[in-house]
């Protein structure tokens, strides 16, 4: 059974697929950005978006980061870089 999320989740793997591991703490920021500056990518977020909601996405686009990765969360903080999100967590392995 496919999940309602399932376009947030083939987002963050294609997105994280492009991306040199291991990742920084900053990952789900850095995630955001490369969403922002890719053109199909950020079409796609704001069809989701449009779609979900941009809570559920914003969320869901953190989940599936730090399941992906395998990492843990340390903290949040506010995102300096990225125009799409103000706050984010930061992940460690």
């Amino acid at each position: 059974m496919e999940r309602k999320t399932q376009g947030v989740y083939d987002l963050v793997e294609r997105v994280l697929q492009t991306m040199n591991t291991p990742y920084s703490e900053d990952i789900i920021e850095e995630v955001f950005l490369a969403i922002e500056t890719h053109t199909d990518w950020l079409q796609n977020y704001n069809k989701l978006n449009g779609a979900l909601g941009t809570k559920v996405v914003h969320s869901w686009i953190g989940q599936y980061v730090k399941e992906i990765t395998a990492m843990k969360t340390i903290r949040e903080v506010s995102a300096k870089r990225s125009h799409l999100i103000k706050d984010y967590t930061k992940l460690s392995y």
